[in-house]
């Protein structure tokens, strides 16, 4: 009960942000909008939904069909200024003016913590070319601002115990929100979880002795996690147990996502060995030079038959906040 508790408080705090809680002028929409302003012309044509498609096509990794965003469309007569504190905008301007595409990202335009990007092309066809080629860049964007504004709310609901037993077991510091609670300690593992009267959350943190580069392709990574999941993770029958869902593609992205340093991330589908359950998880590997060892911070989501991209990507901003200095994670 606490811990439903707990999780209604962080929700009551994205409902705050959403509506000026930092102070400044109040950012607008839910998480996981996104406002789209495009010429009154093609608002309601094929080139619109065209957009509308591109910019809906389903997350990687759910295990229901879900876009990155809820994509809402206006035309650019009607963009006032009710519709400027919009936490995520991008804005699509089609002018022969533009002898050249042009992409611009901004923060903080019209509100505290919001997120803006223009898109300025000479013609409708290019607008869609560039759309097309420029998807996950620009999805990327407002989805790391999605991420940040995560962060942020969790370092004003810090769970002090738990964040503390991370430091002491694992030597690793990370931004874990209240309501989180130790399901289990082992040696070079942990496992946390929040748990809702509809569905859990969970965080699973372990490391190994870092030996050879090999250990940062995708095969081992997962053998590896399937052999911690399968000794810490049992299922809710004898027998069974947590494994990966081969099934279902896993994409692999290699980029700066914690630490500012070398991470692999990898998104993909959990499953139980001999039962039923199953949902999306995303796990990042990064290496500690100073320990020369290999972390694993990875969040997974049980919620059957109900969306979970927004669950997912707070479990993201949990992981992504991982660094080894207290220093760093306070800044």
């Amino acid at each position: 009960m606490k811990q439903y508790i707990a999780y209604i408080f962080i929700c009551t705090l994205l409902f705050t942000a959403c509506k000026g809680g930092f102070g400044g002028t109040s950012m607008t929409g839910e998480p996981g909008d996104l406002l789209v302003v495009i010429n009154d012309e093609y608002k309601n044509s094929e080139v619109g939904e065209k957009v509308n498609e591109i910019l809906s096509e389903e997350d990687f990794g759910l295990t229901q069909s879900e876009a990155p965003f809820s994509v809402v469309l206006i035309s650019r007569n009607n963009f006032t200024k009710t519709f400027r504190s919009f936490r995520n905008i991008l804005y699509l301007e089609v002018d022969k003016k533009y002898t050249k595409s042009q992409i611009k990202y901004k923060k903080d335009l019209w509100a505290q913590h919001q997120a803006f990007a223009s898109l300025s092309v000479p013609n409708s066809e290019e607008l869609l070319a560039i759309l097309e080629a420029r998807h996950d860049n620009i999805i990327e964007y407002f989805v790391q601002s999605e991420i940040e504004r995560y962060q942020q709310l969790y370092r004003q609901a810090k769970n002090q115990i738990v964040e503390q037993a991370v430091y002491e077991n694992l030597g690793v510091h990370i931004s874990i929100p209240e309501g989180y609670g130790v399901n289990k300690i082992a040696d070079n593992f942990m496992w946390i979880s929040l748990e809702s009267k509809a569905h859990s959350q969970g965080l699973l943190i372990y490391k190994r002795p870092y030996t050879d580069t090999a250990q940062f392709n995708k095969t081992s990574l997962l053998n590896y996690r399937d052999s911690v999941t399968k000794a810490h993770i049992p299922g809710p029958t004898d027998g069974s147990y947590m494994t990966t869902e081969y099934v279902i593609p896993i994409r692999q992205d290699i980029g700066k996502f914690v630490n500012d340093d070398y991470t692999v991330q990898l998104r993909g589908r959990w499953r139980v060995e001999n039962d039923f359950m199953a949902g999306p998880f995303t796990s990042y590997s990064f290496c500690n030079p100073e320990k020369n060892t290999i972390v694993t911070i990875e969040g997974y989501v049980y919620y059957p038959n109900k969306e979970k991209r927004n669950f997912m990507r707070q479990l993201q901003a949990i992981c992504r906040s991982a660094h080894f200095t207290k220093q760093q994670i306070e800044k």
